[in-house]
């Protein structure tokens, strides 16, 4: 399914999560970068240097008010929160869209076309209501229509159409996005933790060095503990650990539902696993959600 084939709201709702996503971690990056300058500044020993004392605290002082800004504008604009509040609205679009096309509740095939039809809108009307802080955010970043002709298609072709269409570019399209970025964040947990483990290591050589070196003008301990909370709060932040957990197991249980699927045949059993389905990828969806907010 093309991206220009989901209704408007998705497309609205998708693009303002990647944004917000972006300009969050963005800003995280500049808090870190801040963070290790004020640190490396403060290392110098500018007692011995006082030629440039003045400067170096003007220059300190510079770079805590500018941490401090950067603090209030991040409360500010809650990227963060738009962030979240636009993927839940995505997904949960998605997911009605999903169960419009192959006819599953609360849309299912003894219904009138134009009765789905007005339960999708409801419910596209419902999932907007729980998000109103965003309204400004969706409000034109994306056009067309709520149904589209595709989806409308979608829904008229046959069952054993439906269910080839929901298998492969649904089920096995999210599978394969799981199973990627689990390996993805796997991957950069465990090279964060080294970096993490390297820079503890060479602050305890840097300790050893500025204790046999008494003039030593400059001190990397603090620069290197400084930069290792970074890590710490950059790994926090992504939460790469429980993602990758958390989508090997959704690939997984997708890979049964998958084999489950191609034993539908019927209306009642393809409508049975799209709502199985649709309700592992909500479930892991709820459970991002709710750790990123904690």
């Amino acid at each position: 399914m093309e991206y220009q084939d989901y209704p408007r709201l998705y497309r609205a709702s998708d693009s303002s999560a990647i944004n917000a996503e972006k300009r969050q971690f963005q800003l995280v990056q500049m808090r870190i970068a801040l963070l290790l300058i004020t640190a490396g500044v403060s290392s110098v020993a500018w007692s011995q240097l006082t030629d440039y004392r003045v400067l170096a605290g003007a220059a300190s002082a510079s770079f805590l008010v500018i941490l401090m800004a950067l603090s209030a504008f991040m409360d500010s604009k809650k990227f963060d929160r738009v962030w979240f509040n636009s993927r839940a609205v995505a997904e949960s679009v998605k997911k009605e869209t999903w169960s419009f096309m192959m006819k599953a509740e609360p849309y299912n095939s003894n219904i009138s076309e134009e009765m789905a039809e007005k339960r999708f809108l409801d419910r596209l009307k419902e999932i907007l209501d729980r998000q109103r802080p965003i309204f400004s955010e969706l409000s034109s970043s994306q056009q067309g229509p709520e149904i589209t002709g595709y989806m409308r298609q979608m829904r008229q072709k046959k069952v054993e159409n439906r269910k080839t269409c929901y298998v492969q570019e649904r089920i096995r399209d999210q599978k394969d996005w799981y199973a990627i970025k689990a390996k993805s964040n796997q991957a950069r947990a465990s090279l964060w933790y080294a970096i993490t483990w390297i820079l503890q290591v060479v602050a305890v050589i840097g300790a050893f060095i500025i204790i046999s070196l008494k003039d030593f003008v400059i001190n990397p301990v603090g620069i290197l503990t400084t930069a290792g909370a970074g890590v710490l709060s950059w790994t926090n932040a992504r939460s790469y650990q429980e993602l990758s957990q958390s989508y090997g197991f959704i690939t997984h249980e997708l890979s049964l539902l998958e084999a489950h699927a191609e034993q539908a045949l019927t209306e009642e059993k393809l409508a049975e696993i799209v709502s199985e389905v649709e309700t592992a990828t909500s479930r892991e969806h709820t459970i991002w959600l709710e750790r990123r907010l904690v």
